[in-house]
């Protein structure tokens, strides 16, 4: 099953005597897998060993009853909850819905040895696919379910090459199939327009009850003996593909007992209805987004997997509740966000140099504190720090530098923001730079340096007089002009 619900319900387990045909209780399991039973009664119901558990105890006790084929002491093994024990006390143990709680320990072992092993597809047979005329980019949508053992959710087209060596064009469900040699087959589930009821379904004809059910509901709506291996009649549930409108059997065996489906209780008639092939009621089951919902479920052999329908049911029962399960969300929601803003913000990297200048050690020791400690960053200053290369030229300028927290950069000031109210975002350099940034990043004229060709240097504001006897120079030969 998919589903992965928690049950906290006890589950028990029976075991038949070979020699009488005896059902005793277990109540434990010793290190070598050996069983202490007692009988199923009443009074030592609490006494009986809990199943709902990964203990290698248990899965001793599965591999030592294996072992146990050839000469048996106990014949059977029925795993149940507490409660349909109690219920199965009460009726005598009817043979009939006792056999719902068989189940197979090898099958329950090879169940845990291959939990969570999907299956590898770079192993499929490419030729033998090609042979069935099916693509791999039709079926590479559906390949993650089919390596856990899922048919394809929906059709796929197929070209199946004929025995005369025609193709035919079909469609149908596909699933893979593990070979002796490792090797995996695409194995076609082919459409057809409708089922057939009529005829004999694994050695069995179906009743008249199982066919309106299957045709109303897709599902027999019981459990169903049949035929799966020759000789041998195997309890089973019975659906109806949607996708392809074949007949599929599940045994009872594989199916995994609980009292709670997401989250909701089933009371004992329900379980008894339910595992019986029933439609039943399930009522405020938890959706997977968290909101409480009414339900019609049933079991879907088709899909190894429950199948839920709303028909009639009112869907503002849990309006209220959903509201406020809405809200909760929304803020633990907002709350993330907030909680992801402030990492964000404290991400905010202190370096050695800022535009190619040395910070000081104490404004570095400063910055540094209060990114590791939020509740120093009120108290972080400003430094002045000179040398920092950020105009088109090349050339270096001085200005107050802080850390900006909220916004995880560092802020630029041509006064002390310490010492002022305003405060500004953008690079502006000192006072004593302004000229230097002012003609060589923006282009901008100033008299005091008009004609200087060269890039200002470092807190220059006027010209050199080299730079005005060369401005002048220039000047003269420029306006004797050149005549032609």
């Amino acid at each position: 099953m998919d589903e992965n619900v928690k049950n906290d319900a006890k589950q028990v387990m029976l075991v038949q005597n070979a020699d009488d045909g005896r059902l005793q209780a277990v109540t434990g399991v010793d290190q070598d897998g050996n069983i202490q039973t007692a009988d199923p009664t009443d009074q030592n119901v609490a006494s009986l060993l809990n199943v709902n558990t990964q203990d290698s105890a248990l899965e001793a006790f599965f591999k030592k009853f294996m072992e146990q084929a050839q000469n048996p002491v106990h014949t059977g093994i029925f795993v149940m909850t507490e409660n349909a024990l109690n219920k199965l006390i009460r009726i005598d143990f009817d043979p009939e819905i006792l056999e719902n709680y068989r189940i197979n320990p090898s099958e329950r072992l090879q169940t845990q040895e291959r939990k969570f092993e999907p299956l590898d597809v770079t192993k499929i047979d490419l030729a033998d696919m090609e042979k069935k005329g099916i693509r791999m980019e039709d079926i590479e949508p559906h390949l993650k379910a089919m390596s856990y053992g899922h048919k394809s959710n929906g059709l796929v087209e197929m070209n199946p090459e004929l025995e005369n060596g025609l193709r035919v064009s079909t469609k149908g469900r596909v699933s893979l199939e593990e070979q002796a040699d490792g090797s995996l087959r695409v194995v076609p589930h082919y459409w057809q327009e409708q089922p057939n009821l009529d005829a004999p379904f694994h050695g069995v004809l179906l009743d008249d009850e199982a066919k309106t059910n299957l045709m109303n509901t897709r599902h027999a709506g019981k459990v169903i003996d049949l035929e799966l291996e020759p000789g041998k009649l195997t309890p089973c549930y019975v659906s109806i593909d949607k996708w392809t409108n074949t007949l599929e059997p599940m045994p009872v065996s594989l199916l995994e007992k609980r009292t709670r489906i997401k989250e909701a209780d089933l009371s004992e008639g329900k379980q008894m209805d339910f595992y019986g092939g029933g439609k039943v009621l399930l009522e405020g089951y938890i959706t997977r987004a968290g909101y409480k919902r009414d339900a019609y479920i049933q079991i879907d052999a088709a899909e190894r997997n429950y199948s839920f329908t709303y028909d009639g049911l009112d869907r503002n029962r849990y309006a209220q509740e959903n509201k406020e399960i809405y809200r909760q969300k929304a803020a633990e929601k907002n709350g993330q966000q907030e909680t992801t803003a402030s990492e964000r913000q404290s991400t905010l990297t202190i370096h050695r140099t800022i535009l190619k200048a040395p910070v000081p050690k104490e404004a570095y020791d400063q910055w540094t504190e209060a990114v590791n400690d939020p509740s120093k960053r009120a108290d972080v200053k400003a430094f002045y720090i000179k040398g920092m290369v950020k105009d088109g030229q090349g050339e270096p300028f001085n200005a107050w530098v802080k850390p900006n927290f909220e916004r995880n950069k560092m802020d630029f000031f041509r006064w002390n923001p310490d010492r002022a109210k305003r405060q500004g975002a953008e690079v502006k350099p000192a006072v004593e730079s302004r000229t230097q940034v002012a003609v060589n990043s923006e282009g901008k004229t100033v008299e005091a340096v008009k004609g200087v060709k060269e890039p200002l240097k470092q807190g220059q504001q006027e010209a050199t007089p080299t730079q005005k006897k060369n401005y002048r120079s220039s000047k003269k030969s420029n306006s004797k002009g050149v005549k032609v």
